[in-house]
């Protein structure tokens, strides 16, 4: 049975993470949750009325973070799917493994940190009493925080995953074709010279072959010319005795 894959689980447990906030930003910006105000007599506001105060300035803001988180995690789940179909795909997806691996370390750097913050923002204002906030939220806040620590290490996991693939890698030895340049530097000799010199050979050869028999030919029509001028020229003294 085959191992199950990273990318896999990564997906399945930022789509759990995603589901989780998304739940508990409903149960935060649930209007008929909140408590009705109440109007004590005047009197000069205590600190922790001021911190209940700063509070609930500060948590529009915090779910806004969390929408935002949401928006980058499903992002980040959308990534991992495409590289998973491609690796269905192809046998090798190097240029889009490595992509989606720098992603999850950003991810792991700024979104998943900046959630732990707002989380634990959420759960200190929940836990004082400050979050008009049920059981039921507390809940949804302690699942949040406990599943962004499984994203991280599973992203953590996978991105040391690919590392350690890298690293344990085939080592490739690349091979350079010898430069005709150098070894005709180092020889002294260009390959296109010595066909010329072949050539020149061959030439001088058959030259030098051919020259005995013309010098031979040139003999024999030199002897073949003079001795008719030999016969032919009879002497006075015998002509006129015949």
């Amino acid at each position: 049975m085959a191992d199950p894959d990273p990318d896999d689980e990564v997906a399945d447990a930022i789509r759990e993470l995603t589901t989780t906030i998304e739940e508990l930003r409903t149960e935060l910006e649930d209007p008929a949750r909140r408590p009705r105000p109440r109007f004590p007599a005047p009197r000069p506001p205590t600190p922790r009325e001021l911190l209940r105060v700063a509070d609930e300035v500060a948590i529009p803001a915090l779910l806004a973070t969390l929408e935002s988180s949401v928006r980058t995690l499903e992002a980040l789940q959308r990534g991992l799917e495409i590289v998973r179909t491609e690796r269905e795909v192809r046998d090798r997806v190097d240029e889009s493994t490595d992509r989606a691996g720098t992603r999850a370390s950003e991810v792991r750097r700024t979104t998943l940190s900046q959630l732990d913050t707002v989380l634990a923002e959420l759960q200190r204002a929940a836990s004082e009493g400050t979050l008009p906030a049920d059981e039921d939220a507390r809940e949804l806040l302690v699942e949040a925080r406990e599943l962004r620590d499984e994203v991280d290490g599973r992203l953590r996991r996978a991105v040391e995953g690919r590392e350690k693939a890298d690293d344990d890698g085939p080592i490739r030895i690349d091979i350079e074709q010898p430069d005709e340049t150098t070894e005709t530097d180092e020889d002294g000799s260009d390959p296109d010279s010595s066909v010329d010199v072949d050539a020149e050979l061959e030439t001088l050869k058959d030259r030098y072959s051919e020259e005995p028999e013309s010098n031979d030919d040139e003999d024999g029509n030199e002897t073949g010319e003079e001795e008719p001028e030999d016969s032919g020229d009879d002497d006075p003294q015998t002509g006129s005795n015949r």
